[in-house]
């Protein structure tokens, strides 16, 4: 019995770690990506982008 109870502690505190790190790593991605995004993605939409006035013509 009081190895099942450390195999659930050690099976909590393991899954616990990987769950901390994998979020982690997706806030990083979702930081970055939306950095990368604001830097060129939407710098090019705005200089691109066409006047109201010519909207259409």
């Amino acid at each position: 019995m009081r190895d099942a109870a450390l195999l659930v502690v050690w099976l909590i505190g393991v899954f616990g770690l990987i769950g901390g790190v994998m979020a982690a790593v997706a806030r990083f991605v979702k930081r970055d990506s939306t950095k990368y995004d604001e830097q060129f993605t939407w710098k090019t939409y705005t200089e691109t982008k066409p006047d109201a006035k010519n909207k259409g013509t």
